[in-house]
């Protein structure tokens, strides 16, 4: 069957959303996950795309696809002997402060107007050294502070007002100086527009950024409690970073078991489903071989 590479594209996706809507997860029994009694940092940027809509609500919700991406090591080395948590607790804790913020599943009634792809993982250290905390720092929400690398090498170090006003910063910001130096486990989502995807462009809409200092705690134990420590700020452009201890305030727990039904696609099957259709799309590329001709007759 022919057709156009943003028809083929188009089609993938579709395909793809009929089988995250039919992928729910089997479940364990009822647990509380509660956020995690831990300095956290949870910073969300917004693109311009992203401003033009409305703050999605539980009353006033926002549908999407869901896109699995998994445990990464976004910079640096990991912790031996520290394992990821259940990629089930993740989603479902997700899902459910998604849902709490007013990003919800999309249903057959619902349709997606986005697609939110969701990953978590380790930072490693990068230690303190001439070229500052670097992707740590930058993940933290750092340039919301304007922060300059610390000390530089390069020749564009501070001015003087930057470096006398330095000693002026806030208790929160130095904190957050600090954890950037440390190892950092991390929950990242970003959301796309759907409707630009199906014909074959990407833009983003939103991208939210949680993390916590790693000693003191362990993967598996940080990852689904820092989301639910940030789940307020979740698609909610914040003027700086989010610094708290959120088992310290009214932040709720959040729920999750079996009555939690995740909708999101693994990122390995999206990949599968692109190389199709780069396969398809090269197929139809290929000039068409030239017919076999006919054997001349015998001589008589």
């Amino acid at each position: 069957m022919s057709g156009s590479p943003r028809l083929l594209r188009s089609h993938s996706l579709f395909v793809l959303l009929a089988l995250a809507a039919t992928a729910p997860l089997a479940g364990e029994t009822t647990s509380k996950i509660e956020p995690l009694d831990k300095k956290t940092v949870a910073v969300t940027d917004l693109t311009d795309a992203g401003r033009e809509l409305p703050i999605p609500s539980p009353a006033q919700p926002v549908y999407y696809l869901g896109i699995n991406a998994g445990y990464r090591a976004y910079s640096g080395g990991v912790i031996a002997g520290d394992p990821p948590p259940d990629p089930k607790i993740m989603l479902r804790t997700i899902t459910r402060v998604l849902a709490a913020q007013g990003f919800r599943a999309a249903t057959p009634d619902h349709p997606a107007t986005q697609i939110i792809v969701c990953s978590w993982g380790v930072i490693g250290s990068g230690g303190r050294n001439l070229l500052g905390p670097g992707s740590a720092l930058q993940f933290l929400g750092g340039g919301k502070l304007n922060f300059v690398n610390e000390a530089s090498i390069t020749g564009s170090g501070p001015s003087l007002m930057e470096a006398m006003t330095r000693n002026f910063r806030s208790p929160a910001a130095d904190t957050i100086v600090e954890m950037s130096h440390d190892t950092l486990y991390a929950v990242l989502l970003r959301a796309y527009d759907l409707k630009a995807a199906e014909a074959g462009s990407t833009v983003q809409l939103w991208e939210t950024r949680v993390a916590t200092s790693a000693p003191g705690t362990t993967l598996a134990e940080a990852l689904p409690r820092i989301v639910v420590s940030g789940q307020h700020v979740i698609g909610r452009e914040t003027a700086q970073p989010v610094l708290e201890n959120a088992a310290r305030t009214q932040h709720a727990w959040v729920e999750i078991g079996e009555s939690t039904v995740v909708e999101y696609l693994d990122l390995a099957d999206l990949i599968k489903a692109q190389e199709t259709v780069r396969e398809q799309q090269r197929d139809q590329a290929l000039p068409p071989e030239p017919p076999t001709p006919a054997p001349a007759p015998a001589a008589k």
